[in-house]
């Protein structure tokens, strides 16, 4: 106790060095945990020092909120009672003159009481008004009673108090509303801006807490609304009301769904939304640019209130009701004025941004409510309100939008150079993250309602920008919220948009500078690049546009995606110009960046594909057998410079998997006709057919063969050329039809292996686990021969082998995760797809399933996961009618007792709560399919004293065990495990336990 005072006064030195500081708050953190603490906290809160009497208000937190075993039960009264002293003492200083630093004391000794009241309400029904009885009786202001109030709520929202515990606890704050409600009034009636400030705290901590009803809040709103246009007081009272508009309109209102009716809704939006102090406020707040705290709390509330409203003003009046605001009244227009103000609000830092944001739900329910009901742009009898007898409501709605699309075009022109160079890279970042978020969502919805006329006014606007001299910075921007509203534009616009991809625009668009310009040209061609395939005219016009780009180092990116994008939508009208794509890909080779040399390869390619079978293998050959003689030259090199052979070697890699990709076919896959037999050969199928019996096909994927297995041999333990490699592999064989570049599956597979052989790689590893996957796709297993189950086991036994032997202990697997995630996910494969393969090998089968019990006890999640599906479909694999059926349950059986063992440890804590799902299934697996061996084993396991922890007792282990072992469903399973694990685990009772178990359902 001596040392105490010295402690906290060396601690708040201004003199004292940040080590000295350091060590002082280690030890005072020491203090606080003994059990001597209880001691000098009475002490302390006598000193006439607040930082004595601050430290020992946290420390009797602290002791109350995790040590509260600690202190006997008779001096929990005592303690009570000393509680209610030093907090209306305290009280009483806080606000008196002078004594502001008491405040932050006042406010942990009112968190100390509310957890004090938490461990002992049984005992204390009534505590909460015996705190506010105390600290009024003893003289406190209103405002230190807000205060109290507002911490005692706060504590209690973020208690760890589930079921029961919790309601029963709900009840005692519950008998003191009446009075709460009495004090809020008072303190939002009186003339002392401070208090006002407290209670209007209060109240939003007692309505985020539930315990503000219908009724209360019938009384305590029309006390707020005052406060809304009080410069002093309008952030508070705006978030107070915010707050309840957010409970009125959600599901879970907590009895407050529905408060805000049409006619509260109308009396706030006549009364305050469209006062000239609310439009003075944000007419200050434009004219500076900048939004302070006030203006923010306006605009915000403004926004919640927006959807209230809107949905108010689609709705029906009652016959009975009396007059309310409707689209055509003048507040309404001032109201969707005040919306497009604040979407639109100035300034170029993420504060403005974040305004700007705020309309987004509005704009959405004003977008979806108007589609309902027809107010949409067009001359159809659906349109414009026609159908519902809405014209009188269009004019509002198109001038809104129109308005609103107008201020986003302009939010969305870039500043001028001059001032653009001097923003730092944030500011760069969240202006261009603003533009295709916020704006481009929000110009989307203005189209939905607006349609062809805002297309016609963007193009139109575009052609007249094409004059002006400067930056273009109008220019780009229109061109920008033109690629905005694709989504909503139709591929059989036949009227504004060959405008606008024609000569006329696109292409008198510069040719040179104008970057950004240029750029953003770029991103809408390739936005619009579906639309081009009943329109190849334009196309050309736009590839044109494109190719041209590709040399210009800033614009290669953006050009390469487009041009990728418009051959992937219109390759078979570009294929009559296939001989000229080529041209340019091979005077780009040196000129352009590697990473957009492989998209534009990949965008040939795709051209490539959709060819007729008479012209496709001329332009294949051409494109592909450069680079695979290239991969080989490369290879070769090795033996003179490795270090060039290896960075060719990767490059030549990269192009063949962009050609692969290209020549995929776009509909694999994709579209299935249940008329259609699987036998019945495709148009794809017949084309992949002829061209791989070509003799000059047939060379270029020998070499292609020969050139992958040697650059596999030369570099196995390589792992960027094995990732290359792997990339190739699994883009040439991904198609049901069969790849030009794909190699024979089996092949690639033992070459994989013995990769595998020389490093045990996880990418050799995948592979191998992709190329079993494929080999399964041309012929499952049951349907395979021996002869055929042996040529794809002697691969396999190699490399289980190879790992088996390897990684025979828990220690090896934790070094290293990454491979046995990918060694657990091939052997799934293998079970899944060949489990014949496992049948003929019963000795690796069952050092797999050995492998995998060692699996259950590794740290890392996804090795875990990859762990729990093995074990779970090797156990699944015993109900197929199947030769191999059989070998899985003779090998299982010995494994059960341990493999059951490893799964209630895990259960029990082993492994994290994500994966209890998936441990349950593989309980209830073991429970169906090996019912006595798991009942007799189970419970021999649960017999076990202190296991698998010392909180599950007898009790709680018999019900688990009954419930498991008498499970008919994986409901029930599920539920029994997540119980149990609750318990084992120390959280049952808790919230964080509680919600695991919802998640867990």
């Amino acid at each position: 106790m001596d040392e105490v005072p010295i402690l906290i006064a060396t601690l708040y030195s201004p003199t004292s060095s940040p080590e000295t500081t350091h060590q002082i708050q280690l030890r005072l953190q020491q203090v606080q945990q003994s059990e001597q603490a209880w001691s000098f906290i009475e002490p302390l809160l006598n000193s006439p020092d607040t930082n004595q009497r601050f430290f020992a208000a946290s420390t009797l937190t602290s002791k109350i909120s995790n040590q509260w075993d600690t202190l006997p039960k008779d001096h929990h009264d005592p303690l009570k009672l000393s509680v209610l002293n030093w907090l209306s003492r305290s009280a009483i200083q806080a606000y008196a003159a002078q004594s502001a630093g008491e405040r932050p004391v006042l406010r942990k000794l009112a968190t100390a009481v509310a957890l004090l009241s938490m461990r002992i309400f049984e005992q204390w029904s009534d505590w909460l008004l015996d705190v506010i009885l105390r600290v009024v009786g003893a003289g406190a202001s209103r405002e230190a009673v807000m205060t109290i109030l507002s911490e005692c709520v706060e504590t209690f929202a973020r208690a760890d108090l589930v079921g029961s515990r919790r309601v029963a606890y709900l009840g005692t704050l519950t008998s003191a509303t009446p009075h709460l409600v009495t004090s809020l009034v008072q303190s939002l009636s009186s003339d002392n801006i401070p208090e006002i400030n407290e209670a209007l705290s209060c109240f939003t901590c007692m309505l985020q807490s539930g315990l503000i009803h219908h009724q209360e809040l019938s009384t305590l709103y029309p006390n707020l609304l005052p406060h809304l246009s009080n410069p002093a007081l309008v952030t508070r009272a705006c978030s107070a009301v915010e707050e309840i508009i957010d409970r009125s309109t959600s599901a879970g209102g907590t009895g407050l769904t529905k408060f805000m009716t049409r006619m509260r809704t109308n009396e706030i939006v006549s009364g305050w939304v469209t006062s000239p102090w609310v439009a003075q406020v944000i007419q200050e707040a434009f004219a500076e640019e900048d939004a302070g705290d006030e203006a923010v709390a306006v605009m915000r509330l403004i926004c919640s209130i927006s959807e209230v409203y809107i949905s108010y003003l689609f709705e029906p009046r009652p016959p009975s009701a009396p007059p309310t605001l409707t689209f055509t009244s003048p507040e309404t227009s001032t109201f969707f004025h005040l919306l497009v103000a604040v979407t639109t609000f100035p300034g170029h830092n993420s504060e403005s941004y974040n305004i700007n944001e705020m309309t987004n739900g509005a704009w959405m329910a004003l977008q979806e409510e108007s589609s309902d009901v027809g107010l949409v742009f067009g001359s159809g009898p659906g349109r414009e309100g026609r159908s519902e007898g809405r014209e009188a409501e269009w004019p509002v709605i198109q001038h809104t939008f129109s308005a609103l699309a107008e201020g986003l075009r302009q939010r969305a022109t870039r500043p001028l150079s001059s001032e653009t160079s001097s923003w730092p890279k944030d500011i760069h970042d969240a202006f261009r993250v603003y533009r295709s978020t916020v704006i481009s969502e929000t110009i989307l919805y203005a189209y939905y309602a607006l349609r062809e006329s805002l297309l016609a006014n963007l193009v139109e606007l575009a052609q007249r920008q094409l004059s002006q001299q400067g930056e273009l910075n109008d220019l780009e921007a229109t061109l920008f919220c033109l690629y905005s509203i694709r989504d909503g534009v139709l591929d059989d616009e036949n009227v504004h948009l060959p405008r606008l991809f024609s000569s006329s625009i696109l292409g008198r668009l510069p040719s040179e500078g104008f970057t950004q310009l240029r750029s953003s040209a770029l991103y809408l061609v390739g936005q619009y690049s579906t639309w081009f395939s009943a329109h190849p005219e334009e196309g050309l016009q736009a590839v044109s546009f494109v190719v041209p780009a590709l040399s210009t180092p800033e614009l290669a990116p953006q050009a390469a995606r487009a041009l990728r994008l418009l051959c992937t939508s219109n390759r078979k009208a570009l294929g009559q110009h296939v001989g000229s794509f080529i041209s340019v890909l091979g005077g780009l080779e040196g000129k352009v960046e590697e990473d957009e040399l492989i998209k534009v390869l990949e965008s040939v390619a795709s051209v490539i594909q959709g060819l007729p079978p008479d012209q496709f293998v001329e332009p294949l050959l051409t494109l592909t057998v450069s680079v695979i003689a290239r991969l080989q030259d490369a290879i070769n090199l090795n033996a003179q410079n490795p270090t060039d052979s290896r960075t060719s070697s990767l490059q030549q890699l990269a192009y063949l998997t962009a050609c692969a990709r290209g020549l995929a076919d776009p509909e694999d896959e994709l579209v299935f006709d249940a008329d259609t037999s699987l036998d019945e050969p495709s148009a794809q199928r017949v084309l992949t057919s002829a061209a791989l019996a070509d003799a000059r096909v047939v060379d270029m994927r020998s070499r292609l063969a020969v050139a992958v297995e040697g650059a596999a041999n030369l570099w196995a333990s390589d792992v960027e050329v094995a990732q290359a490699l792997q990339e190739f592999i699994t883009a040439s064989s991904s198609d049901v039809n069969p790849s030009p570049l794909g190699l024979d599956a089996l092949i690639l597979l033992s070459l994989a292996v013995k990769s595998l052989q020389s490093s045990l790689s996880p990418v050799w590893l995948a592979l191998a686990t992709s190329l079993v996957e494929r080999l399964s796709r041309s012929r499952s297993d049951s349907q395979m021969t021996d002869q055929e189950v042996a040529l794809v086991g002697a691969p396999i036994e190699a490399a289980l082998s190879a790992m088996l032997s390897t990684y025979s202990d828990l220690s090896a697997m934790d070094e290293h995760p990454d491979v046995v995630t990918a060694f657990l996910g091939f052997c799934h494969a293998i079970v899944r797809h060949f489990p014949r393969v496992l049948a003929a090998l019963p000795n690796h089968l069952d050092a797999i399933l050995r492998f995998g019990e060692r699996g259950l006890g590794m740290q890392e999640r996804f090795s875990i996961k990859a762990t729990i599906d093995l074990l779970v479909i090797s156990v699944q694999q015993t109900r197929m009618a199947s030769p191999s059926a059989k070998t899985f349950g003779e090998v299982l059986v010995p494994h059960l007792r341990t493999l059951l063992g490893s799964v209630l440890t895990a259960i029990a804590g082993a492994v994290p709560r994500s994966q209890l799902a998936s441990l349950s299934e593989l309980l209830f697996a073991c429970v169906l399919r090996f019912p006595d061996d798991t009942r007799a084993h189970f419970h021999d396991l649960m017999s076990t004293p202190s296991w698998p922890t010392e909180k599950c007792t007898s009790e709680v282990k018999l019900k688990f065990e009954k419930t498991i072992l008498g499970a008919r469903s994986g409901k029930i399973v599920r539920s029994a495990v997540s119980d149990f694990a609750s318990v084992a685990r120390g959280l049952d009772g808790t919230a964080y336990g509680a919600q695991s178990i919802s998640i867990f359902d």
